[in-house]
């Protein structure tokens, strides 16, 4: 594996972190966690304008063809100043599943849109009780004149207030399908969750489309499953970036407060914790650049892929709560930004595959 980053690829990370110091401090931060769209919309234009929310579609569709570990070098930015944005969800999700099998007017009408940032497009999938297991995925569409009607409902849907349209994952003749909702014609009910993060019930009960909205997925729960291993590298990549900055975060105040005459990063107690946090993160990082690696290269990477979501998002959570501990009482205090990152790591941790199915799908690779 190649450890060296291209001199563009330098460049990217500067650009986006450049971007980041410039509209994601921690007050930002805060403000759209309150925010009615739950994400600062001046980020997300100016991302738009240099091309990263263009970055993993195809130049035909006015996109620029980058890789995974271009992504991952993007969300790990993003992770390290805890921007909140659709970006993985609309450019990511759907945008994988609208060129892995949706129809080419489909791809013409919404990648062009998904790439310039004119557009967010939110995947719905996950459902109430129900594992990320497909087969026991139970909305569901029937055909009738012509249409396609749905039935059931999708829980922790990302921004689907924002969103011009939902790609819902739904069960049709008995198969895994996916098809696309215009969003003003769904019931939309907010779910607060620990990380402020904008999440929704969807109600799809009734709703009726054209049967042209249907992505001709031919084999959906092999294509759901390669835009889902992209995705984990890409959440992995959010989290190593948290938790280096929690790292830095705590290292700085274990330099700055004094207890007993001399710095508290002084004693074993701290300084021990801050190196083991530092040598997990240095470990998960490498591993989550060898699944993007991997992919890029066309080689076998979903073990990789699931690997580094759930040590990275592990490691964010343990660095998280050391970081807090380090700081003391003010760690849990909600004026402080330690808990900021405590808060979205095990947001993290339980979005796009959590810890259990992940451990399953692993130890089935590994004992196959």
């Amino acid at each position: 594996m190649e450890l060296d980053f291209s001199e563009e690829q330098e460049r990217l990370r500067e650009t986006v972190r450049k971007q980041c110091r410039d509209h994601a401090s921690s007050t930002a931060v805060r403000a759209a966690e309150t925010s009615a769209s739950g994400y600062s919309t001046e980020l997300w234009q100016a991302l738009a304008d240099t091309g990263i929310t263009a970055m993993g579609i195809d130049p035909e569709y006015g996109g620029l063809g980058m890789g995974s570990l271009d992504s991952a070098i993007v969300h790990e930015e993003l992770g390290r100043s805890l921007v909140s944005l659709p970006l993985l969800d609309s450019a990511g999700v759907c945008a994988s599943l609208l060129q892995l099998c949706g129809s080419q007017a489909l791809r013409q009408i919404w990648l062009p849109q998904i790439a310039s940032g004119d557009t967010v497009l939110v995947p719905a999938w996950q459902e109430a009780a129900c594992s990320p297991n497909t087969d026991h995925w139970e909305c569901s569409a029937v055909t009738a004149a012509g249409k396609l009607q749905l039935h059931g409902e999708k829980v922790l849907v990302p921004f689907a207030n924002s969103a011009a349209a939902v790609l819902v994952a739904l069960r049709h003749k008995g198969a895994l399908a996916f098809a696309l909702v215009a969003a003003d014609t769904l019931q939309l009910r907010e779910q607060p969750n620990h990380a402020d993060q904008k999440l929704f019930a969807v109600d799809f009960t009734g709703v009726e489309i054209d049967a042209l909205a249907k992505l001709d997925a031919g084999d959906a729960t092999a294509t759901w499953e390669q835009a889902m291993l992209q995705t984990q590298i890409a959440v992995a990549a959010q989290a190593i970036g948290g938790a280096s900055s929690m790292l830095q975060m705590a290292n700085e105040y274990a330099q700055q407060r004094q207890q007993f005459g001399q710095p508290i990063g002084a004693f074993q107690s701290i300084a021990h914790y801050l190196a083991d946090c530092a040598t997990e993160i240095e470990g998960a990082r490498y591993l989550v650049y060898q699944a993007a690696w991997a992919c890029d290269q066309g080689r076998p990477y979903a073990q990789l892929a699931m690997m580094a979501k759930l040590q990275a998002t592990a490691v964010y959570r343990r660095s998280t709560v050391t970081g807090v501990q380090v700081h003391g009482g003010m760690g849990f205090s909600a004026d402080a930004d330690p808990q900021l990152y405590y808060r979205r790591a095990k947001h993290l941790q339980l979005m796009y595959w959590d810890t259990d199915y992940l451990e399953q799908r692993i130890a089935a690779e590994i004992l196959d």
